[in-house]
């Protein structure tokens, strides 16, 4: 309805004008939005602790992230053997205390019923005994926005207890009847009371707790001072900037998209140099590779012919020995063959045999020669122009004389 229509309706009676105005003064809220005072007041608190929960939560992971991030860098420093900033019993202490943290957290967790199945009543009551507990928790789990900026007592106790606070139920999660995955707020049979009693027995525990307290909520406060001073920083160049942008923003859009232009073509080019220069490297160190593997191959070629000449020299050395020590083994032979031939009483046979073999060599030779005598004798009875005949058969002659 517009207001030129509603100023033509007619005015209500004074009696209902008075009803609404006192409507208004007692009953409804003051910022016209039709609810009551007391919705009104309702809803203004729970904004108020929503926005101081929201702020105590982020809070908390703000510190829970840095201790998180101060594990992390401590095994980066211990493999890279860097410095740290505390000592490592305190990284090995918030690491083993945040395990057991979120080891207590999980606890929390409602398990299956007996049937398997997940009952609506079941996990109502226990998603509000969780939240109570939780609540009940809260306020020692979260630290204060005071104590991270004016003192380290009150903010070290704040962060110990962001690293080590958990639910400390006992006595209702007892009485519950077992499930198949065990009873409420269990796991694997391990409650956050029997958690934390044991974790106090590990090796991580024995530090000091004042020294460690102190000193990790003075890492933490330094690294989110760093943070705000370095976000700080950037807020106060935007700001500086601003004006610098504005102008930017204010120059026409073609010379705007010519200048992008330009710059990318610029980028293009200085990108297509540093790839011909990579390339030209590349073609150098491949170049410088090849005679690095020319070189290589023919000291590979002269060690194995050296190695070659040295077997060589190494084998004939050794066919020369084994030569050697053949002609001592055949001398050996000859002095043995010797020695078990010419005996006492060889020797005397062997003289009578060498005896008859020369007289018989005489003999031959008389015969021999006498046979020749013969031969010649009959060539010169028998002309040469006789038949071929005469000839042979004084030459079978002569062979058979020489033969007896």
């Amino acid at each position: 309805m517009s207001k030129a229509a509603a100023a033509s309706l007619p005015p209500p009676p004074p009696e209902v004008a008075h009803l609404v105005e006192q409507l208004q003064r007692h009953h409804l809220a003051p910022d016209a939005s039709l609810l009551s005072s007391s919705a009104h007041s309702d809803l203004l608190q729970a904004r108020e602790e929503v926005a101081a929960e929201r702020a105590l939560y982020l809070e908390a992971l703000a510190v829970y992230a840095e201790a998180v991030a101060m594990v992390e860098e401590y095994h980066a420093a211990a493999g890279a053997g860097k410095k740290l900033n505390c000592s490592p019993q305190v990284y090995e202490s918030l690491e083993h205390r945040l395990a057991v943290a979120e080891a207590a957290q999980r606890l929390r967790l409602p398990l299956l019923s007996q049937d398997g199945e997940v009952h609506e009543q079941e996990i109502e009551k226990l998603s509000t005994y969780s939240r109570s507990s939780f609540d009940s928790t809260l306020t020692s789990a979260t630290p204060s926005s005071s104590s991270i900026s004016t003192s380290y007592n009150n903010y070290s106790s704040s962060a110990s207890a962001v690293t080590v606070a958990a639910p400390h139920w006992s006595g209702s999660s007892d009485a519950v009847e077992p499930g198949v995955g065990g009873v409420p707020d269990r796991f694997l049979g391990i409650t956050s009371d029997y958690l934390y009693q044991v974790q106090q027995e590990q090796p991580a525990m024995s530090v000091d707790m004042v020294d460690y307290q102190r000193t990790l909520a003075r890492e933490i406060e330094a690294r989110l001072e760093a943070k705000c001073d370095a976000l700080a920083d950037l807020f106060a160049m935007d700001e500086r900037d601003s004006s610098s942008l504005s102008q930017i923003s204010s120059a026409r859009l073609p010379e705007r998209v010519k200048l992008i232009i330009e710059e990318i073509e610029k980028e293009e080019a200085h990108l297509l140099e540093d790839l011909a220069s990579m390339d030209r490297k590349f073609a150098e160190h491949y170049n410088v590779l090849e005679q690095i593997l020319a070189v290589l191959i023919q000291f590979v070629k002269d060690k194995k012919l050296e190695h070659q000449h040295q077997f060589d020299d190494l084998k004939k050395t050794w066919l020369i020995k084994r030569c050697r020590t053949m002609n001592a083994k055949l001398s050996y032979l000859e002095h043995h063959l010797l020695r078990d031939t010419y005996t006492k009483d060889t020797v005397p046979a062997l003289h009578r045999i060498r005896k008859y073999l020369v007289e018989a060599t005489k003999e031959a030779s008389n015969s021999y020669n006498e046979a020749v005598r013969y031969m010649i004798l009959l060539l010169e009875i028998f002309p040469m122009s006789g038949c071929m005949n005469s000839q042979e058969k004084a030459l079978k002659l002569v062979a058979t004389t020489h033969e007896e």
